[in-house]
């Protein structure tokens, strides 16, 4: 009759565990993003195979960066700060199923079977997704309990339904980052911008806000492409991007607008607040140097300013307000900022 009930018990229990797994891998396939995923995998994880503490970690260059730490296993281990233990390092990039150890800290012993041990407090979990590990689980057990086999193979096919689902919302990320940010100046595309102007726009007309915006051009970037190489003036562009990039306000919008033309807007900011940051940012681009077949150089950079008036009725026309400004300056000399106003205007000719 004993042996009856925990056979009972048992199948209860594989089915409780098919079912968790089967839930695991519905919420897994329905989300997108890293945090998320790395949460659900931590509760499947406590519903499946019990545990005090864990850790979750991903391969990051040569090191292991523990992404989200669960419980206190009494090491100081802190998440984001990557961890350089090469031989912990080279056991686990190999590893293809869990190893157990009797206790934290006590080696690693993979072995050529990637066997492990009949039952142990400490178990580390390769996350394989495919063919390659991503990073790896680790989960403590420090009151009177055991991980045994059973239990390993539980965490190892959840770790793997994760590792496949994070491979897969980092593969979408740098796919959707293809289409929104610029490759060679890590501004956004000039459709990322539109999108995200408009609304800005709309809110600045909601909410009575200023609004301003700054085009900027770099001057003479062909004479740069004709005696350094276009090589030599992408390097200008991505400097030049940097130094804007770290310029500006993390709300301030940002677009690479055209070849050698940048484009921010600045919610809650009037003419006088985008003139000064547009004179720093003209010094910072003039402050570069760049060098190349052993020769020096420098760029210079124009801008134009164009603050919402009560008769801007869009972001197009802001945008091409800015623009006019912009074009003065490059009329006057180049290097150099002008702010738009009604004669500006008059001045600009189209084509």
């Amino acid at each position: 009759m004993q042996e009856l009930e925990k056979a009972i018990s048992a199948e209860r229990k594989a089915r409780g565990d098919i079912e968790i797994l089967r839930q695991a891998l519905e919420a897994f396939t329905s989300r997108r993003d890293v945090d998320e995923i790395v949460s659900h995998l931590e509760g499947f994880l406590m519903r499946l195979v019990p545990h005090d503490c864990s850790a979750v970690c991903f391969f990051e260059g040569e090191g292991l960066r523990p992404h989200s730490i669960k419980g206190d296993s009494g090491k100081g281990t802190v998440a984001g700060a990557v961890i350089n233990d090469p031989v912990f390092q080279r056991e686990i990039r190999e590893a293809i199923r869990p190893v157990l150890l009797p206790e934290p800290g006590s080696g690693l012993r993979v072995g050529d079977s990637n066997a492990p041990v009949e039952s142990g407090k400490f178990m580390v979990v390769p996350m394989r997704a495919g063919t390659r590990n991503i990073g790896c689980l680790t989960l403590e057990c420090r009151e009177g309990e055991r991980f045994d086999e059973s239990g390993a193979l539980l965490a190892q096919a959840l770790a793997n339904e994760a590792a496949i689902a994070l491979e897969c919302a980092r593969l979408t990320g740098e796919v959707e980052k293809l289409t929104t940010v610029d490759a060679l100046t890590g501004l956004h595309t000039r459709r990322q911008f539109n999108a995200a102007s408009l609304i800005e726009f709309r809110r600045s007309l909601r909410f009575r806000l200023k609004l301003s915006v700054i085009m900027m051009d770099i001057d003479r970037l062909m004479r740069v492409n004709d005696g350094h190489g276009r090589i030599a003036g992408d390097t200008v562009l991505a400097g030049a991007a940097d130094v804007c990039l770290r310029g500006i306000r993390v709300t301030d919008l940002h677009a690479r607008y055209g070849g050698e033309e940048f484009c921010f807007l600045l919610p809650e900011t009037d003419q006088k607040g985008a003139h000064i940051l547009a004179e720093r940012l003209r010094a910072s681009v003039a402050g570069l140097r760049f060098r190349t077949d052993n020769r020096n150089f420098s760029v210079t950079a124009s801008f134009g300013i164009a603050e919402r008036q009560s008769d801007t009725d869009s972001i197009e026309r802001l945008l091409e307000r800015s623009d006019q400004a912009l074009f003065k300056a490059k009329c006057e000399g180049r290097n150099r900022i002008v702010l738009w106003t009604e004669r500006v205007g008059k001045f600009w000719k189209p084509g």
